[in-house]
């Protein structure tokens, strides 16, 4: 099983990442006076960007408490300050590969250095990404049905958009609890995807089934534990529920800092986010980066003063996004300068 980028994968997606972080920013802020930029920031209620700022630490506090719970629930005793650390590793790598490709295998390179089973490692990240986009969409749909008027009104074929994430994020959703839960629709699945693989004449297909059928084995011995522990299921959801909470509200935190006046919008702000994070969510962008920012501009418009618009995108993605890339991508820097080659138990 893959569970690390090569280098020369990491370096090509850092300089596609870095290269649309040019562009997108070369857009946004042509005909801009960095004067003025600089003033409309420095003038933001500190303390409100403080609380969005905390609002992005329990986000990741919040996953590596999950992946924690999750270890937990499979028998593996692992320290919370390695979980948390696990959770920037897929933060980080997420955010620098296209479609989030690269969190889960760095993160399971990770749990493998540090002594935990790559099956149990895997299992767990699968019940966490499952419980996340249960989550996810929930929020997302909750937010398409009470803002759908302004919707319609602001972001046109938008709508559209958050269709096919909500599509993608669902397909995702289903193919994974397939294979935790179910044993026919994973091997029908799996014969598909052998099928598929045979026809572009892989050579290495029918050694591709034997693997991943020993691994779906494991997936599945699994549903045992979370059926027998479903109070520890609960706290997983209600942890995710905080975690996407938390993120969503990022922006609102962002808007008070600006315009305290728009606070009767929080709620609308909030579920906007929801909307905007499943519709960005499917496109092959390193970090959705781009797309994240003119749907910001496009979607945020109604609650926003057109003066503060601008200045409200750029903080609420540098304190969601960009910050924290840089976090997540100094604590693994530092890791592995500290710990280069290095096992340590877990």
């Amino acid at each position: 099983m893959k569970t690390k980028l090569t280098r020369k994968q990491l370096l090509g997606n850092l300089l596609l990442f870095f290269g649309l972080i040019a562009i997108t920013f070369f857009l946004l802020l042509r005909g801009q006076n960095p004067r003025e930029l600089w003033q409309a920031i420095r003038s933001a209620r500190v303390s409100m960007i403080g609380i969005a700022i905390g609002c992005m630490c329990v986000f990741v506090l919040s996953e590596g408490a999950v992946t924690w719970q999750c270890l937990r629930l499979f028998g593996c005793r692992s320290r919370l300050k390695n979980n948390i650390f696990y959770a920037l590793v897929g933060f980080f790598f997420s955010s620098v590969t296209p479609s989030a490709s690269g969190g889960q295998p760095m993160q399971l390179y990770y749990m493998h250095r540090d002594r935990i089973a790559v099956p149990t490692a895997a299992l767990a990240l699968l019940v966490q990404f499952s419980v996340f986009q249960i989550v996810t969409i929930a929020c997302a749909a909750v937010g398409f049905g009470t803002q759908y008027a302004q919707l319609v009104q602001e972001g046109g074929a938008f709508r559209y958009a958050f269709l096919l994430g909500t599509a993608v994020n669902a397909a995702l959703l289903a193919i994974t609890l397939a294979m935790i839960f179910s044993k026919r629709a994973s091997e029908k699945i799996l014969h598909l995807l052998v099928r598929v693989l045979t026809c572009l004449h892989y050579k290495k297909a029918n050694q591709m089934q034997q693997q991943l059928t020993e691994q779906l084995a494991l997936y599945q011995r699994g549903t045992q534990y979370l059926r027998q522990n479903g109070h520890v299921l609960c706290g997983i959801v209600g942890l995710t529920i905080v975690q996407a909470v938390a993120f969503y509200t990022i922006p609102c935190w962002i808007v008070l800092a600006l315009h305290p006046a728009a606070a009767h919008s929080f709620f609308a702000i909030a579920a906007m986010e929801a909307v905007l994070y499943v519709s960005v969510s499917a496109l092959p962008l390193p970090g959705s980066v781009g797309a994240s920012e003119g749907a910001f501009l496009l979607l945020f418009r109604a609650f926003i003063p057109s003066g503060a618009l601008q200045y409200a995108m750029l903080l609420s993605r540098g304190v969601s996004f960009y910050l924290f890339v840089a976090c997540s991508g100094g604590a693994v820097a530092v890791r592995q300068l500290l710990q280069p080659n290095k096992q340590t138990l877990s």
